[in-house]
């Protein structure tokens, strides 16, 4: 056995150079060629797009890396709980119609906390889970200044209707977003695929309601909100849940994949590393 064949990584060095397994076996391996072929099998396995941990798209994860859990079951979780009573709220449950009561989950649970997932998600490599996970909560939190007027934002307009045409200009923005962030899952899982797309509506049918103050328009945004966290309670159970801790944990095949994810990439270094 070689040199090579017995070499390990230390945390600190894959945790920041994560091609250092490879930079490795090349310097020390006196064939090249021979190098890659006996040790291009043992750097990485490559995994297809999974929903719970948000990603889009076929990656390979290196022997040697060290093992991170994934942040984002934590983050979709909090998605999920905001959303869930947003979209009720919006639906106007029980007569409710003031969304003053997420104030704190807006600025903490899917503000500041998910913040902290979206960071960690960039530690894992992850781009689109790192995306979702940091804008969702900056939105939430600028939301959240909004509805308890912390900065004096709702107050600084004289009228509703201008503070309405404000909140529509700003949410106008996020709906672009929104679209964006979904085709970004066209070639990822079908349940990615559909929160996206319904994170997209509700975004969508949100901002009309505000700008005209329609209020069957803003019931249909609570209905697609509402089906946005059933989407985000699916992927935090996809995520959360594995055969050494669950009876049931979800097997995502082929089928529950989007068409353009359904096989391997043939080269591998268009794959990217986590």
């Amino acid at each position: 056995m070689s040199d090579t064949d017995n070499y390990q990584l230390s945390n600190a060095e894959t945790a920041v150079h994560p091609h250092a397994a490879e930079k490795q076996t090349l310097t020390d391996s006196p064939d090249l060629t021979a190098a890659l072929q006996s040790h291009s099998s043992n750097l990485f396995t490559v995994y297809p797009p999974r929903t719970g941990l948000l990603r889009v798209g076929w990656y390979k994860r290196s022997s040697q890396w060290r093992p991170y859990p994934s942040s984002c079951s934590a983050g979709l979780a909090l998605v999920s709980v905001t959303t869930f009573t947003l979209g009720l709220i919006l639906c106007q449950a029980k007569s409710v119609t003031s969304p003053a009561i997420l104030s704190g989950a807006f600025f903490f649970a899917s503000g500041l906390v998910q913040i902290i997932t979206g960071i960690w998600a960039i530690v894992d490599n992850n781009l689109f889970g790192s995306v979702l996970l940091l804008c969702l909560g900056a939105f939430f939190m600028s939301m959240g200044a909004i509805v308890s007027d912390v900065f004096g934002t709702s107050s600084a307009y004289t009228t509703a209707d201008d503070l309405n045409n404000a909140l529509g200009i700003y949410l106008s923005s996020w709906t672009v977003f929104a679209f964006f962030l979904w085709t970004a899952t066209f070639k990822s899982t079908a349940p990615l695929f559909v929160l996206t797309l319904f994170n997209w509506i509700f975004m969508l049918l949100y901002t009309i309601a505000t700008f005209g103050d329609h209020e069957g328009v803003k019931v249909a945004s609570g209905v697609f909100c509402f089906l946005v966290s059933m989407c985000g309670f699916y992927a935090t159970y996809d995520g959360l849940m594995a055969a050494n801790n669950s009876y049931a944990p979800i097997p995502e095949s082929k089928w529950l994949r989007m068409p353009g994810s359904w096989n391997a990439p043939e080269e591998t270094n268009n794959v990217g590393y986590c």
